[in-house]
């Protein structure tokens, strides 16, 4: 099971999971991230783009907030994915 993503952890190219997330539920003190939760890239320019969802599935059979935990592996609608470690002591889905 991969561990949970959270605001703040890093995704490839590289970036970050941007806030709020989930602010009602803290994942390692941290709030949680799920499909939709909005991922920048710091590639410099001319590569720079808008903000971009965590895109489906994420973990349909886990919620927070009414949708799908994001996990490290799930992947932004730019492509760049969730990296580790997200929140190892939590691990979500299959």
């Amino acid at each position: 099971m991969p561990p949970a993503a959270r605001v703040g952890d890093m995704t490839g190219h590289p970036g970050v999971i941007m806030p709020p997330g989930v602010p009602t539920v803290l994942i390692g003190g941290l709030p949680a991230a799920t499909v939709g939760s909005m991922h920048t890239c710091s590639f410099p320019p001319p590569a720079v783009h808008p903000p971009t969802p965590v895109i489906p599935p994420g973990c349909p059979t886990v919620l927070i907030g009414g949708k799908p935990a994001a996990r490290v592996g799930d992947m932004s609608g730019c492509g760049a994915p969730i990296l580790p470690p997200g929140c190892p002591t939590v691990l979500i889905g299959g």
